[in-house]
C-alpha cells in the first residue's frame, strides 16, 4: 500500500484524500489484517474537514501533467513566479479547467520541491463533496470487506472498523443512497 501517488515535481496532490480511482485500486489488493496499520496511517492525512474527491478517469500523473503544462503556458516556472501568479486575483488560490471539463484549485505548497498544492474545485465536474470521516469510513468498509469477504454495507462491519481502525463511535443504520451508502457505492462501481 503506497504512502500516496507518484506525481510529477512541482505538484502535491494528496490522493487518498482526492483521487478515487487511486484509492480504489490501492485496496483493490487489500488482503491481510497487517495492512490495517497501513491503512490508518494513511488516513490520519485525510484530516478533518469537508473535501471534495474527483472521481474522473484522468489518473494523477495525468492531472499533474496537464497542471504543469498549463503553468509553462503561461509562464510559471519556479517557487517564486507560481507565487506571485497565485496572488494575482488577491486570492491565496487559482482554478482551472482540465481536458476533461473538471476544475481544479491550485494553492501554494508547503514543501521547496512541490510548491503546488492541487486539488478538486468545490462542486467540480467528476467529483463530490465529502466529509473527512465519511471518506475514512467508506475507504475502512472497502478494506474490511476485502479481508472478510463481506459487504462493505454491513453495518456490524462498519462499526467494527470505525471502532479498530478509527476510533469512533459506531452507526445505528446505513442509507445506501446517501452519504456513507452513496459514497460506498461510488467506489464500489468505478472500474480501474
Amino acid at each position: 500500500m503506497r504512502e500516496n501517488c507518484k506525481v510529477s515535481f512541482p505538484i502535491k496532490f494528496n490522493c487518498w484524500k482526492h483521487h478515487a480511482l487511486f484509492i480504489k485500486k490501492e485496496l483493490k489488493n487489500f488482503n491481510s489484517e497487517i495492512q490495517i496499520t497501513q491503512l490508518q496511517k494513511r488516513l490520519l492525512k485525510i484530516g478533518e474537514s469537508q473535501m471534495d474527491l474527483y472521481y474522473g478517469r484522468s489518473m494523477p500523473e495525468e492531472i499533474a501533467g496537464q497542471v504543469i503544462k498549463f503553468l509553462s503556458s503561461i509562464p510559471v516556472k519556479n517557487n517564486e513566479q507560481y507565487a506571485e501568479w497565485l496572488l494575482k486575483k488577491g486570492k491565496e488560490y487559482q482554478i482551472i479547467t482540465l481536458n476533461d471539463k473538471s476544475v481544479w484549485a491550485l494553492r501554494s505548497g508547503d514543501e521547496i520541491n512541490r510548491y503546488v498544492h492541487i486539488h478538486p474545485g468545490r462542486y467540480s465536474p467528476y467529483s463530490v463533496r465529502v466529509k473527512a470521516l465519511t471518506l475514512k469510513t467508506a475507504i475502512c468498509a472497502l478494506a474490511c470487506s476485502k479481508i472478510k469477504s463481506a459487504s462493505a454495507f454491513d453495518i456490524d462491519l462498519i462499526n467494527e472498523a470505525r471502532k479498530k481502525i478509527l476510533n469512533i463511535p459506531p452507526l445505528k443504520s446505513i442509507n445506501k443512497e446517501k452519504g456513507l451508502g452513496k459514497l460506498i457505492n461510488l467506489l464500489s462501481s468505478l472500474n480501474i
